[in-house]
Formats: structure tokens, sequence, C-alpha cells
């Protein structure tokens, strides 16, 4: 049986990211089936571990991992780095003294346990809740009093993860009502409440003046380093569909971009954007996925044999997001940038063949397994080929900040 993982952010009150949750689902659908607890999270751990590699799902931060009774007694947890793990008590585990025990041993030895989808009023559950460093509370579903009286009696001794945040309004009472933590559909897209330009690693423009400033600037590595920040990718079309450089002919690549625009005008640019160097973006969660959209489908492009069409793939991939980052309009955006048409289509939603490649991905994040095993079905690639260049995509977009 094939699965996946899936990646759900957390965040802490400053909109940093503090980890990841790594969901399991089965291959054919969205429901788990029947499939058991012991079984999925198995799945879970061999795919994270040893196909995907832990350390570049969780990209530095913690990794939430769910644990069934037998697991815990077992003390499975220890095959894992306590560093960088949150044990995750399923709702479903029986508070038996066996399984108070094996989580007081592994509280004893570092290890942070979470309960999850905490469940008000259980009876026995008295010892679990003392021994958690985290309590895991689905916002909408329990009582506003009875999460009041709970954060209220453990101020300050635990940290307490508002589950399923889905609006702006959720954040902030959440945020007023003291909770630590926060994941929900809300903050996939926080730009939506306030972003007005999308930010940009201010080093690469320092890197990039080296550049240009040589006798011959190296064009491919001028690509390479805008490619790598869509702030950067974004502005630098912006500039190149200027009447002053001429917006008659769209753009189908960076590359050709930098050569319409040029040296002198490029240094220009960049030290513009370095003055504006008080733009911050508040969505890197976002950017970070989009990045690793537009390599995973430059990449899905060269394996189907469209290798000259990859950069076309890629720019659909980084910009897929834009109109969240923006928050505008799609076909208000896109009137603004020189891009190929194929392009522009794809990210307006008409079925071509960019654009099926990343609805498959989409549905792949969304883990929409019936989705996306249907692409699969009617595509060349397999499960593991799929999974070999996320990986890839993932890695690349990890690179950039090394």
């Amino acid at each position: 049986m094939d699965i996946y993982v899936a990646r759900q952010p957390i965040f802490d009150r400053k909109m940093k990211l503090y980890g990841y949750e790594l969901l399991y689902r089965e291959n054919q659908n969205n429901q788990f089936n029947g499939l058991s607890d012991k079984k999925a999270t198995a799945s879970l751990l061999s795919n994270s571990f040893l196909v995907l590699g832990f350390d570049e799902l969780i990209e530095d931060t913690h990794g939430f991992i769910n644990f069934p009774e037998e697991f815990l007694i077992q003390q499975l947890p220890r095959l894992l780095p306590q560093q960088k793990i949150i044990v995750e008590v399923l709702e479903r585990v029986n508070p038996s003294e066996k399984v108070i025990e094996a989580c007081r041993a592994l509280k004893k030895d570092g290890y942070i346990l979470a309960l999850d989808d905490f469940v008000f009023d259980r009876n026995g559950y008295g010892p679990l809740i003392e021994l958690a460093d985290m309590i895991k509370i689905e916002f909408s579903r329990a009582t506003i009093k009875e999460q009041l009286l709970l954060l209220q009696k453990y101020r300050g001794k635990k940290m307490f993860l508002a589950e399923k945040v889905e609006t702006m309004n959720d954040y902030r009472l959440a945020l007023a009502m003291g909770y630590d933590l926060f994941q929900g559909y809300f903050f996939s897209k926080p730009v939506i409440v306030n972003a007005k330009e999308i930010g940009y690693q201010e080093t690469l423009l320092v890197r990039i003046l080296k550049e240009l400033h040589k006798k011959e600037p190296d064009l491919n590595q001028l690509t390479n380093f805008i490619s790598a920040d869509i702030g950067l990718a974004y502005k630098l079309l912006r500039a190149a569909n200027t009447i002053q450089y001429g917006s008659k002919y769209p753009i189908h690549s960076i590359r050709q971009a930098l050569s319409r625009i040029g040296a002198k005008e490029m240094i220009q640019w960049i030290h513009i954007m370095m003055i504006k160097g008080a733009e911050r973006s508040e969505n890197s969660e976002l950017i970070k996925r989009s990045l690793i959209r537009g390599k995973l489908l430059e990449l899905l492009a060269c394996r189907s044999g469209l290798v000259q069409k990859g950069s076309n793939f890629f720019i659909t991939g980084i910009f897929s997001s834009l109109d969240q980052i923006l928050n505008q309009p799609m076909k208000k955006i896109l009137a603004k940038l020189p891009l190929d048409q194929e392009v522009k289509d794809a990210l307006m939603g008409k079925p071509n063949k960019i654009r099926i490649f990343l609805d498959a991905i989409v549905s792949f994040e969304k883990a929409d397994w019936q989705a996306f095993s249907e692409f699969i079905s009617k595509s060349k690639f397999t499960d593991e080929a799929f999974m070999e260049l996320y990986l890839k995509a993932i890695h690349w977009q990890h690179s950039l900040n090394e």
C-alpha cells in the first residue's frame, strides 16, 4: 500500500514557522477507510525517514507525529531525534497505566509530548494532561468557555495549539485567548489579510550586484539567482514589461527578461530594491510552497520530454499563488506581466498541459489522493517517480537558504 506524506505548517504567535504536522493518507482516497493507527503511523515513519528524508520535510523546525497506544508502550518514538519531533498522543489512546508510564519515560528523556485533538471531560485523562507539554484543541469544536478554563488553569505551564483555525476572526480570538501555536487553513494564505508586496531575499541583491559589476556578467548565474526568489522574479518581469524596454512581445523566461532590460538598468533596479529594504514578507510559507511548485513543475516537464518548455512550467509554479500573495485577482496581476500566453492560460485555470500538471501538484499538497491517482494513471509517471521529483524540489528550495 502506498502512503504519502502531507505537511501542514504550524506557526507561533509571531507568525514564525514552528514546525509541520506530518499527515498520512491512503493512496486512493482522502479517508482512512479502516486503516489502523498503527499501520498508518508505521507507513508514515517509513516514508518520512527512509524515503523522503525527515530533515527535508521539517526544514530544521519540528515534526509533529501521531503515535498510537502500542507504539507509545513500545517506546517507538526513541527511534527518532528527540530535539526534532513532537510526540502526539492520539485522542483514541486509552490512558492506561502502561501508557502513562511510557509517556513519563519519554518526557524524562527530553521528548516533547502533545495531546492531539484534546477531548474535554474525559475520565482518567488527568495524568496525561499533567505530563503533556502541549495540548492541541480543535478551535471550532470546543466551546470558548471550556477552552478558557483550560488555558487559565495551565497558563505558563503548557503550550496550547489551536487547530482548524479557518478565518482571521478565529486567529484573532485564539491569539487573544492566549494560544501559543496555530494551525489551519487560514495560515496557508496569511497574506490575504494585509500583504501588499512580495518580499525577497535581500542577501541575493548583493550577490546580483557583484555579478552585474563584473566586466562580463554571467547571465546564467544571474538567471539562477533571480529564479530562486519569487519577489525578484516578479519585479523583474514587471520592469521588463514597461514601455521603456518594449512590452510588445511576451517574455518566455527570466533569462530573456534580463537580456531585455540590460545590466545598467538592472543595477538601478537593484539599488531601488535595496533602498526599500523595509519591505518584508509575512507569507514565507506560501512563498516556499510556490518555489517548490515551480521547481517540481520544471522537473516534471523535463521528465516528460518538454525541456524547452521548462521555463514556462517553472514560472507558472512560482507565480501560482500570486493572487494570494498580493491579495489581487490573478487576471489583474497577469495584465501587468509580459508572460507567454500558455503560462497566463495555466494561471487562469485553463486546462492546458501546464495546468494539468499544476492541478496534480495541488491535489498532492491537499492530500486529495483520488484526484492525484487519476493524474498518475493517465500520465507517464509512477507514484515513486513523482515522489522522487518532489523530494528533489524540496532539496532545491531548501538549498536556497544555505
